[in-house]
């Protein structure tokens, strides 16, 4: 059978039945996660740069803007809140390479809940809801994580470049198409597929790392819409002549990945939840260095010098060339600021990314005073060596962190839903965790967009 023909069928008869325990404890993770990095994500720069532009475009008010409560075009809605997941790179992770794919993943599901509902005058029940999530989050880590090297970080591609195809899949399994339907749909998303490292490493890349993050969940979403107008296009995105590893890869992918154990295996939807905002490339880094801070109860204004050892990859992320930013969107993708923050002001949260925020002069006095340099035999981890004036070194090496509890995950939720633009007063954030701890019993997921609106 070929790919296309065997990912689309799993895209049409995956339901809620086939999901084990696991997995369904993974995508509520994954809301929960999410939802509390939108609600931040409200008061980053770019997230306010682009609501400002939409609401200047207008139209039809079909998808709801998070926590602004405004009604925009659907697909419109999508990439304003998958924006917003972005806006301080809070929200979880897929592991393998897959990296930034909820973002995309949860505010389409979210927009085609409320097209289903208000369009096609069905309501999305919860079942569905995690269904399609789980789908959506699966397919996005096997198409990104199928072509090896060449379709990961190593060969430029985002995760978002391989999201509208996922997401044209999820929107096919949550508006019961036929399995015809979702290859077309998928095909129209394949056309759109884009986004790469090369606009988003680098001085002032840091703002398309969240457009490019959005876009791909709008074009996902308007791949659903078009197919719903009549639009068709070639179904063969895998083994075509020009497939998506063709163009975005070497020609080659493993089919294990690809298609294996299709609606079994969903081990790859174990979320990696951050401690602080920022690259996943700064995380053991603040780790380590707030770790040494608190055990040897170091006080920053008596350190000399800091050393930090990294990967070759994630130093050309975070570490090349980074230093003052020019931008709070930058300043995500910079270890020196990132470790100087944590260490001057004893932690690192989103309130320390904002245009007010990366101008303080405590913070970019201590800047001179870390040198990171790359370590091609570090594959995973970081060494870091904090030197104090009295001569005093103290080192650590982090290759794992302890994972975030479920307690420490609430109270994520509500720091960030606190910095939100609107935040949610306290009945409503009680009511959010009641809904999504028993998502599989609400009869209509809209009720959850009601709240957050």
């Amino acid at each position: 059978m070929p790919a296309i023909d065997k990912l689309t069928r799993y895209a049409q008869t995956l339901t809620y039945d086939d999901l084990p325990s696991q997995a369904v404890i993974d995508v509520k993770t994954h809301i929960l996660d999410c939802i509390g990095a939108i609600l931040a994500g409200t008061m980053a720069e770019g997230s306010k740069k682009l609501i400002a532009l939409v609401k200047e475009w207008s139209g039809k008010p079909e998808g709801t803007i998070f926590s602004y409560g405004l009604k925009v075009p659907l697909h419109e809605a999508a990439w304003v809140n998958s924006v917003m997941c972005r806006g301080f790179d809070f929200e979880p992770l897929l592991s393998g390479g897959a990296t930034h794919v909820s973002a995309s993943i949860i505010p389409a599901a979210f927009a085609l809940c409320e097209y289903s509902k208000y369009i096609n005058r069905s309501p999305v029940k919860g079942k569905n809801l995690i269904t399609a999530i789980a789908l959506g989050n699966d397919l996005n880590w096997r198409f990104r994580v199928a072509g090896r090297q060449s379709t990961t970080m190593s060969g430029g591609w985002l995760a978002e470049t391989f999201a509208p195809p996922a997401i044209a899949a999820l929107g096919g399994n949550l508006l019961g198409f036929d399995q015809n339907k979702i290859a077309h749909t998928m095909g129209i998303a394949y056309g759109q597929c884009s986004g790469s490292y090369g606009s988003t490493v680098g001085e002032g890349g840091g703002f398309m790392a969240q457009l490019s993050q959005g876009l791909g969940t709008k074009a996902g979403v308007l791949s659903v819409l078009l197919v719903e107008n009549g639009f068709t296009a070639y179904k063969d995105i895998i083994d075509g002549l020009w497939g998506i590893y063709t163009m975005y890869g070497n020609g080659d992918y493993d089919p294990e990945i690809l298609m294996g154990d299709l609606g079994t295996r969903f081990e790859s939807l174990s979320p990696g939840i951050k401690r602080y905002p920022g690259c996943g490339a700064t995380q053991f880094p603040v780790y380590g260095a707030l770790e040494l801070a608190t055990q040897y109860q170091i006080d920053s204004k008596d350190i000399a010098e800091i050393q930090l050892r990294v990967g070759d990859t994630p130093y050309g992320l975070c570490g090349e060339n980074k230093f003052d930013p020019i931008t709070s969107a930058d300043a995500l993708w910079n270890y020196r600021y990132s470790i100087a923050v944590a260490l001057t002001k004893g932690k690192l949260f989103v309130d320390n990314f904002t245009e007010e925020a990366i101008q303080d002069r405590t913070v970019l006095e201590f800047i001179p005073k870390i040198d990171v340099t790359p370590d091609p035999g570090l594959k995973r981890g970081i060494e870091i060596e904090i030197i104090l004036q009295n001569g005093r070194i103290y080192k650590n090496s982090i290759n794992e962190m302890e994972s975030v509890s479920d307690s420490e995950l609430i109270e994520k939720f509500e720091k960030c839903n606190r910095f939100s633009v609107k935040p949610l007063p306290d009945e409503d954030v009680e009511a959010f965790l009641q809904m999504i701890n028993h998502l599989e019993e609400t009869d209509d997921v809209t009720e959850i967009i009601d709240i957050l609106g």
